[in-house]
């Protein structure tokens, strides 16, 4: 069964779920606790065992502001969804509603490889997600024309964080890299993503 609907439904469930996927990921960042009789030296101690948290908690809010404006551009272009779209969209939110759980270990285990395995698989199925909805509405649907840059550049970063879980078995710092790389790359001026 496919039918027409009003995509702004499918905007507003979507803008709603992606800003509790924000502040469930915020939530996760704790105070330490400090024992009894405390020093300057253990506050600041404290603090610095925040740095690997918010850098992971920054890493992540900055994937999902990226998705967040990508799906915003792209639904603003097209003049209706359908059934097959909500199911692709749907694929995607519960891709990000995962986003918070590899947050939090890798905020926890920077260093242990099974936390940038996580995270990198959670980011690929991100990508795959958006890859798969972007293909449906350029080239199944054809709501909008095709954008081979864009397609392109989606493909990319889908196959980096792929390869990041291999490598991070290697490496946890090679797969940093891709984690780090990918949303850099969509900062990047349209003319380089040619």
């Amino acid at each position: 069964m496919n039918f027409k609907m009003n995509k702004n439904r499918i905007e507003a469930f979507s803008d709603g779920v992606i800003a509790i996927i924000i502040t469930i990921m915020v939530l996760e960042l704790h105070i330490p606790d400090l024992k009894d009789n405390f020093t300057n030296q253990d506050v600041w101690l404290a603090l610095l065992s925040l740095v690997p948290k918010l850098l992971s908690y920054l890493l992540s809010f900055i994937v999902v502001a990226i998705m967040w404006l990508n799906h915003h551009s792209l639904f603003n272009k097209i003049p209706h969804s359908d059934s097959k779209l909500v199911w692709y969209n749907s694929f995607l939110l519960f891709s990000m509603s995962l986003i918070p759980l590899p947050t939090t270990f890798l905020a926890e285990h920077p260093t242990l490889h099974q936390a940038s395995i996580f995270y990198g698989f959670v980011m690929f199925l991100n990508a795959f997600a958006f890859y798969l909805m972007r293909r449906y509405i350029e080239v199944d649907a054809n709501l909008i024309p095709y954008n081979k840059v864009v397609q392109h550049s989606n493909i990319i970063s889908t196959s980096l964080y792929l390869i990041s879980i291999p490598l991070a078995l290697v490496s946890v710092y090679f797969s940093f890299i891709i984690f780090v790389g990918i949303p850099i790359w969509y900062f990047l001026p349209d003319k380089f993503h040619k």
